[in-house]
């Protein structure tokens, strides 16, 4: 079990040039357990700030986008995909198919704990399913 994990995405070596970061607090007070927080600048921001009466502008990093919760979050898969496909790196050959497998091994690891925590909804949909054809 996670209790926490971050992973960022910086533009420098030094990790002082953050474009966004991924955290996983499992318990955690205020915001969600599972959040993406970008950096940047946000007129749209700004203005909703200012329009709401909020006396601080908080850049976009300090806002926690919600990313699927304590069961299916974001893996470090998902964002060695976006690095290779927004080409901010250059992936290997047979990199997508390293990238899926290891999502899979992620995924059914996920899944057997949602069935253990909800058997009952795991007996209904395999009940659901059409028989198998002889």
């Amino acid at each position: 079990m996670v209790v926490s994990s971050f992973c960022g995405v910086y533009a420098d070596e030094g990790r002082q040039d953050c474009l966004c970061h991924y955290d996983y607090e499992r318990g955690k007070d205020t915001y969600p357990e599972a959040h993406l927080q970008v950096y940047g600048t946000s007129p749209a921001l700004k203005s909703m700030t200012k329009a709401s009466g909020v006396r601080r502008v908080a850049g976009l990093e300090k806002l926690h986008f919600p990313v699927g919760g304590r069961r299916y979050r974001p893996t470090l898969e998902d964002i060695v995909e976006f690095l290779i496909v927004e080409k901010f790196a250059t992936g290997r050959d047979g990199w997508e198919q390293v990238v899926q497998e290891n999502r899979d091994r992620f995924l059914e690891i996920q899944l057997r704990a949602a069935i253990r925590r909800r058997p009952d909804v795991a007996h209904q949909v395999l009940n659901e399913l059409p028989a198998a054809e002889s």
